[in-house]
């Protein structure tokens, strides 16, 4: 068991199947900055919730924050606690998780149609 996030899309306005196009582990500071930027501050297990290419550029943008100063880390994208949800050092897995995150965001804001829609989901 553990935190499992998934970014998946679809072409907007349609029931198509939804492709998954990003996948974190325990990453519980990715899903804290998704709780607080695209829901109402808490985030529902398995519910869907609409992110833009906007909101990904944005967190794309605190992850190069807090690998370029480490000491911001904490106050850019905080770790979350939570059952199941991962440590919460700031370690080398914290940062390599911000290096993944950034280019699997690259991809998906490069790879994503203006007639897709992006959807964040966790499961845990």
């Amino acid at each position: 068991m553990g935190l499992d996030m998934y970014l998946t899309k679809r072409r907007r306005d349609t029931d198509d199947e939804l492709r998954l196009v990003a996948y974190w582990r325990k990453a519980n500071h990715i899903h804290g900055r998704f709780e607080r930027n695209a829901s109402d501050g808490y985030i529902e297990n398995c519910e869907l919730y609409p992110v833009s290419k906007e909101d990904l550029a944005r967190l794309m943008s605190d992850c190069r924050l807090a690998l370029d100063d480490p000491r911001r880390a904490e106050s850019v994208l905080p770790r979350e606690e939570g059952f199941f949800f991962g440590s919460t050092r700031y370690d080398e897995g914290y940062f390599g998780s911000l290096r993944a995150t950034i280019e699997q965001l690259r991809r998906v804001i490069d790879e994503t149609a203006d007639d897709e829609q992006l959807f964040y989901h966790a499961w845990w």
